[in-house]
């Protein structure tokens, strides 16, 4: 029999939770899980149709939603979608940085400048405005919890080139591990979680064009033998997020079925 203490340390009830790149892929399964938990959602995303189905998802489970089209590398945007969760719910209590993009670039040698910065400006910026939009909020609060989606290709960058490239996004991907470290650091005083998760290789619309590719090279070397799914990756989020890791911050917990132990 599962205990109310159990239950209570994953309940999520009254709790206000912003995902960026909500409207498909892991996005969709965290924004989800959340409110299945009892959260209710701000769902911030460019792809408006996308996020008006997921918001329907929510509201169905008993949740409320709220849909801002926001381009997170865009600070202003940023801004003004964190005014508007503030203005709709009044407080907001997590934070999940979720929105990126690929890089296709197969060889350091062929990226482009502007290719670097626009994968740079929506991975890394975009990630550290939607932190900036929030942390006053939740220091005033003394409490929060903040998760960064990275990667684990950001460790095993050397299997990037194998599924056509991304030495930019892994560079990336790194960044935000360590920019998770520093902040978690800063806002350790004012009862602020800060984690990352590193997903592998997902089964989702973003890896459209290759993910047949990338099974044949990565299953392999995946103990659990599988990718992962989005909802492997919702589940670490809403326990870190969760009353049961009030205890943990500056960690990136790596969710790829054993991968990174083989390189």
């Amino acid at each position: 029999m599962v205990t109310d203490k159990a239950l209570k340390l994953f309940d999520l009830t009254g709790k206000v939770a912003i995902v960026t790149g909500a409207a498909r892929g892991i996005g969709r399964a965290i924004a989800l899980e959340l409110a299945h938990f009892g959260a209710d959602v701000v769902l911030a995303d460019l792809n408006e149709e996308g996020m008006c189905e997921v918001a329907e998802e929510i509201r169905r489970i008993g949740r409320d939603a709220l849909c801002v089209r926001t381009d997170v590398s865009r600070r202003v945007e940023v801004e003004r979608m964190a005014q508007e969760a503030l203005k709709r719910f009044g407080h907001i209590d997590i934070l999940v940085n979720n929105a990126g993009i690929l890089s296709r670039e197969p060889r350091v040698e062929e990226l482009t400048e502007e290719g670097i910065d626009r994968v740079f400006a929506v991975n890394f910026k975009g990630a550290v405005f939607c932190c900036q939009a929030v942390m006053k909020h939740m220091m005033e609060r003394r409490s929060g919890k903040i998760v960064n989606i990275g990667s684990s290709l950001s460790s095993r960058a050397s299997v990037a080139n194998l599924i056509g490239g991304g030495a930019d996004y892994c560079a990336s991907k790194a960044a935000i591990q360590a920019f998770t470290r520093a902040l978690a650091w800063e806002l350790a005083p004012y009862g602020i979680n800060v984690n990352a998760v590193a997903p592998g290789t997902a089964e989702t619309p973003m890896h459209e064009g290759y993910i047949e590719a990338a099974r044949e090279i990565f299953i392999p070397t995946t103990p659990l033998g599988r990718l992962a799914r989005p909802e492997d990756v919702a589940h670490v989020v809403v326990f870190l997020v969760s009353d049961a890791a009030s205890y943990i911050t500056g960690q990136t917990i790596h969710v790829n079925g054993g991968q990174i132990m083989v390189d």
